[in-house]
């Protein structure tokens, strides 16, 4: 009987020490993730890269709305695809010179931009070294439409539909 409740404490006491070793593991795998987290958010934060390397980003026209605050703005960006996050663009900003200096209006911002450059141009302290892109839907119908009205002028172009209204069949319609 001894030798049995002897085996039963072995047992257990191997069982207690594998799982101290389990929650030992756990807790070292947990760290090292989280040291991961945070070494790739102070990367980020210092690193200062663009969403996208040189000469590969997208130009986009953003428009800072008046009195806008920092997260609504992170998220618009993020949204538009000037930035991959934005967390990381609130963090940046809080710990750079032009924390919420914005100014508002409508800027060219690419992709390929740092998070400084960014924050330089919507806080109008340098433009923008992009070309504002063009609207491509909006400017080439009403080009057209204009074309028209341009070959004639605006006063004659009513004065002649009354006019061609009563040349022709239109009496015998009100006749008949």
């Amino acid at each position: 009987m001894r030798k049995m409740r002897t085996t039963i404490g072995v047992v257990i006491d191997t069982l207690g020490s594998i799982i101290i070793y389990a929650v030992i593991a756990a807790a070292i795998l947990f760290m090292a993730g989280q040291a991961k987290h945070y070494y790739d958010v102070g990367y980020g934060v210092f690193s200062q890269q663009g969403k996208d390397a040189r000469g590969t980003g997208i130009v986009v026209a953003f428009t800072v709305e008046e009195g806008i605050k920092a997260p609504k703005l992170a998220e618009q960006l993020e949204e538009q695809g000037i930035i991959d996050s934005a967390r990381l663009f609130l963090i940046q900003e809080r710990v750079s010179d032009y924390a919420g200096m914005y100014v508002a209006g409508t800027y060219a911002l690419s992709s390929e931009m740092t998070t400084e450059e960014i924050m330089r141009v919507i806080c109008a302290k340098e433009a923008s070294p992009y070309e504002m892109p063009a609207a491509p839907a909006a400017e080439e119908p009403a080009a057209e439409e204009a074309a028209p009205a341009a070959e004639a002028p605006a006063e004659e172009q009513p004065a002649e539909q009354p006019v061609e209204g009563t040349d022709g069949g239109e009496e015998g319609e009100e006749e008949g």
